[in-house]
């Protein structure tokens, strides 16, 4: 693996030390910037607004969350309400476009989110009858872990961009493209294997004995589609863009032995992920 990030490494310096002499790569804010350049990097800013399409059982009223004593902070008896949490994430990205025509470009943009607060929002009376909410995510240690938290994820979206022909501002100063774009995307979890693995050891050691997380696969494939607006500065190209991500399919992992006797999975049916994503692109 440290062998082939080597071979990862050298080939892109050579590409990048080969267009810097060919002058067909530019960079924002650089004297290298070129607008007509075949290959762009840059930055890239995302708010991301995530949330589950939740799917149901037929029978989902009916369960609960009895395996507790009925004095626990989990205890549900029966469900009234299971819906999504909208999360408000944040995530960053290296955007790379080639240029194939004036009008037609690819980009892959290789993102890192930091910041994701998605959830399900589990409610449902106790043992007294008193209303209770309980928002399950997908890390939940121990006995307690009444909040939770999220992965950070790894993700890598390829987009094909068709361009409109250029257009001037009403300044008279400023350049702008229209575009529309779509592609695909896969989003690995950062160290979930490794957290998973630690969980069962738990179990197999009989210190973990009630998952209460939303067991997720390692990674998943999306589609995604949106638009946006190339604005022309002396210096670098800004880019508002906004895109809509789904998944292809459920995104629980339902054969995980965190998954068996997981009163917070045994509800859920076919559960997808998506994401409203507005971006500011500098290229």
């Amino acid at each position: 693996m440290s062998r082939l990030r080597t071979y990862l490494v050298l080939i892109l310096l050579t590409l990048i030390n080969f267009t810097y002499a060919q002058r067909g790569l530019s960079l924002p804010f650089s004297s290298f910037y070129d607008e007509n350049a075949w290959l762009s990097m840059g930055l890239q800013y995302n708010y991301v607004n995530s949330s589950y399409k939740v799917g149901l059982k037929d029978n989902w009223a009916s369960m609960g969350i009895r395996d507790v004593p009925v004095n626990n902070v989990r205890y549900i008896d029966e469900f009234t309400s299971i819906q999504s949490i909208v999360s408000h994430g944040m995530s960053v990205a290296l955007p790379i476009e080639v240029r194939f025509t004036d009008n037609l470009s690819s980009s892959f943009q290789p993102t890192f989110t930091f910041i994701n607060s998605t959830g399900v929002n589990f409610k449902g009376p106790d043992a007294g009858g008193v209303e209770k909410e309980l928002i399950r995510k997908m890390r939940h240690v121990g006995t307690g872990g009444i909040e939770g938290a999220n992965y950070n994820a790894f993700e890598f979206p390829i987009n094909i961009r068709f361009r409109s022909d250029e257009k001037i501002l009403k300044n008279k100063f400023n350049r702008y493209r229209g575009y529309v774009t779509g592609g695909a995307r896969y989003i690995r979890w950062a160290n979930i294997v490794g957290e998973y693995n630690e969980y069962k050891t738990m179990i197999a050691n009989g210190t973990f004995s009630n998952p209460q997380m939303l067991v997720m696969k390692p990674g998943y494939f999306a589609w995604e589609a949106g638009m946006g607006v190339e604005i022309f500065f002396p210096y670098f190209r800004m880019s508002p863009e906004i895109k809509l991500i789904q998944s292809f399919g459920d995104v629980l992992d339902r054969k995980h032995i965190l998954s068996q006797n997981n009163p917070f999975m045994t509800p859920l049916d076919k559960t997808f992920i998506r994401n409203i994503q507005f971006s500011l692109i500098f290229q």
